[in-house]
Parts: structure tokens; sequence; C-alpha cells
């Protein structure tokens, strides 16, 4: 009997242990008191590792009235499709098309740079999170470019999580820090669990009062912060952490940096006003429009309802060539028909002979060529005709001509599938004409 009392003692201590240590998990909110030169474990043993996502699925068709969003896949970024979907879920139901660029993979420099040339030509935005291979000079002067057009670009970092976003963030006047916010005295249960009420009169922020941060980190720019840290607020980096901008403009106002994706990623995006940044944050990849030039054909032409390009070609002798733009415009998902005279209101393609330049003086003025018994213009002056076809695209009037101009039938159907598979672009000027010599050829 005195054995069973014992063993029922004995059982009853365990369990009585066992709920105070729960109860202490569950209910200490004691406070975190950190070292004088905290720091935070930015080696890669202190970051998740993402794995590579690999059952994948558009979010969009790939052609829009808004445009297209691409999101960068093909530098191993840290982070799973799903922990992106609201906010893609929310640029694609303003009618956006959304893209990923790559697989998770780590992918051959030479490849990416193909890549993005090809894809940036069609896109509107671009949104880069958490690269971990860094981005090569040459795919930096890509993005530049594109910006430059009017395209817009999303940098988004986290501090516990790998990546090289410096190398490209770099080019625009941004530096992400290495540090991580945090607050002891007001935060979301965790001290790494930051309040924002501190925000700059933007649209980015129109309708925002207070988000919550969770592992944010500060970034330096040479424009403008949007939202900034209070007094009580600290960065492992140094002593004091007030006005640190976690949510910066870069150079211009075509390049946002947010140093936190934690706040995206359910239920954190529903916390405060998280909801609406995020609803802005979509605006802005969806609005505005960019511009473009000759080597983004033919993705200057939209799809949109009432925007089918006319082809129009100036003579009869050239209607196989103007079928063969036709077609091929359509293997790009643009429709098109072939029509008698120009509209002005629509975006147009002519096909002439250089005798037909009459018909098109203006748009060929306005590019600084001539053409009479040679061709002149930015490609110098004293050009032969003979075997020559020049290209011009003007995009005035919010539509966009492309004309193509031969010496014969025979030279502007060469003309044609150079323009089709790209290598027009190897005789370019300038971002408005080009001029490819078949002479040789025809010899």
């Amino acid at each position: 009997m005195t054995t069973k009392l014992l063993a029922s003692l004995g059982l009853l201590i365990v369990f009585a242990a066992i709920a105070f240590g729960v109860g202490y998990l569950i209910f200490d909110r004691s406070g975190y008191d950190p070292p004088d030169t905290a720091r935070a474990d930015v080696s890669p043993a202190g970051r998740p590792d993402i794995p590579n996502n690999s059952a994948r699925q558009p979010i969009a068709a790939s052609s829009s009235d808004v445009g297209v969003v691409l999101v960068d896949s093909a530098h191993r970024n840290s982070f799973r499709e799903s922990e992106l979907a609201t906010l893609l879920s929310e640029v694609a139901g303003r009618g956006a098309a959304v893209e990923y660029l790559g697989d998770f993979r780590s992918t051959e420099a030479a490849k990416r740079l193909e890549l993005f040339d090809e894809s940036l030509r069609r896109a509107n935005a671009l949104v880069v999170i958490l690269p971990r291979d860094p981005y090569t000079d040459a795919e930096a002067d890509q993005v530049e470019s594109f910006v430059r057009k009017g395209g817009k670009l999303l940098l988004v970092s986290d501090p516990t999580r790998t990546q090289q976003i410096n190398s490209l963030a770099e080019r625009f006047g941004l530096n992400f820090q290495p540090d991580y916010l945090f607050n002891q005295h007001e935060n979301d249960l965790n001290f790494q669990h930051i309040f924002v009420r501190d925000f700059q009169p933007e649209e980015i922020t129109s309708g925002v009062n207070a988000v919550a941060l969770y592992t944010a980190g500060s970034i330096q720019t040479s424009g403008p912060g949007i939202a900034f840290t209070d007094a009580s607020t600290e960065s492992s980096l140094q002593v004091s952490g007030a006005g640190l901008s976690p949510i910066a403009w870069g150079n211009s106002r075509n390049v946002l940096a947010v140093a936190d994706f934690t706040f995206m990623i359910p239920p954190h995006n529903s916390a405060l006003d998280n909801d609406q940044l995020m609803s802005n944050i979509a605006d802005y990849l969806t609005s505005g429009s960019r511009e473009y030039a000759l080597s983004d054909f033919p993705y200057f032409f939209r799809n949109g309802s009432g925007q089918n390009v006319d082809v129009v070609v100036g003579q009869p002798s050239l209607l196989a060539s103007g079928t063969t733009v036709k077609n091929g415009l359509s293997e790009f998902g643009i429709a098109s028909g072939l029509v008698p005279s120009e509209d002005f209101g629509r975006d147009t393609v002519f096909l002439g002979l250089h005798e037909d330049a009459l018909r098109v003086a203006g748009y060929l003025q306005a590019a600084g060529i001539r053409v009479d018994d040679s061709l002149s213009g930015p490609f110098g002056g004293g050009f032969a005709l003979e075997g020559a076809a020049i290209a011009v695209l003007d995009r005035n009037r919010d539509r966009h001509v492309l004309i193509i101009l031969a010496d014969t039938p025979d030279t502007l159907a060469k003309a044609v599938d150079r323009l089709l598979d790209g290598q027009y672009r190897q005789d370019q000027v300038n971002d408005f004409a080009s001029v490819s010599s078949f002479a040789t050829e025809s010899k």
C-alpha cells in the first residue's frame, strides 16, 4: 500500500512540473534585453534555406490589357511562391499578367541574361525578392535600361534570409543594411515585430496609418524615405533606430524598396493596415506606362479590346509580306489585319518600297531619315538604295507606327523575316531606327 502511495505521489509531482512549464512558456512575457553591440545573425547558417519550388502554375495569361509583371526566380531566390500569393493575387486582380522568370534553381549567368533580355521587352514591372545569386553587371544594365524606359521595379529584402539584393539595388542608390529592427517597449508580441506609423504622404502610403513589420531591416537610399521608425525602435547595428527607413524610394519613383518580406505573408498581411499597403504596392506595379524602343518589337503593340494592329502595304506586290507580318504578330498573341489605308487612331505597320516614302514622309522626317537617290539619316549619308531596307518606329499621339521600306519586294520579304526573328536588332542605329543591307545576298 505504501509503495502505491509513493508511486501516486511521484506521478503527481511529475504532472505538476509539466503544468508549471507549460504555463511559464504560455504566459511569460518578459522583455528581451539585447547586448550593447547586438547584431543580426547574418551567417548562412542563421537563415532558413528556402527549398526549390518544383511544381509551378502560371498566375495569369501571358498577355493582358494592363501589362506584364515579372517575378525574378532565376537567382535561387529565398522565397516560396505560396508566400507571394497574396500580393500577386492583388496584381492579377488589376488585370495584369504575372510571369515567373526561372525555376528558383541556380541558372547559368549567360542563360539568365538571355531570359531577362527577352522578357523585359514585354514587361511593365519587375519584382525582385531575395536573390541568393548576385546580379551580374550585364543583368543590372538590363534592369537599369528597363527602369529608364519607365518600367517599375520592386525590391524586397529580409534580414533573416540569405540574399544578394544589393548587387542590383546599388544601381538605384539603395543599400539594404544587414541589421534588424526591434522594439522592446511596443510590439506585436515579439520585440522584432515592430509597428511603423510615420509615413510620407505618397500614393504608396495612401490610407495607411500603421503597419506591423515582422522581420524588418533598414535601407540607406539616395532617394526619399517613405516610412520611418520611432524613437523606441532600435537597430542591431546602431544605438538608436529612430528615423530609419524600412520602406524607401530609390533614385527614381520607379524603384520601390521594402526591407521586410514577412508582412506580405498570411496571416501577417492582415495586421493593422498591412493589407492597404499591399494593395497600394499592387497599384504601383500595375499603374503608369513604360516607353518602348524598336528593339522591343512587337511588345509596343497593345492587345486589348479594339487595339488590333493594322497592316498596310504600299502596293499589291507586297501582300505576301503583309501576310507574313500578320501571321508573325499572331504568334506573339497580337491580333492584326490587312487594311487598305492608315487609320490615324490605331497602331500600324506600314510596308512599302522606297518609292512609297512620300506616304510616310512625316514619320521619316521625325526620325531624321531621308529617302531619295540614296538613304541618309542617323546611320550616315549616301547609303545605297540597292538591297537596303530601313525600319522606323514612331510613337507619337499615343500610338505606335512601324515602317519598313525596301528597294524590292524580295528585299522587303527578307527584312520582314529579319524583323520577326529578332536579327534586325543587330542593325539598329538608335532606339527608333535600323538599316539592313542585303546587297551582297542579291549578287
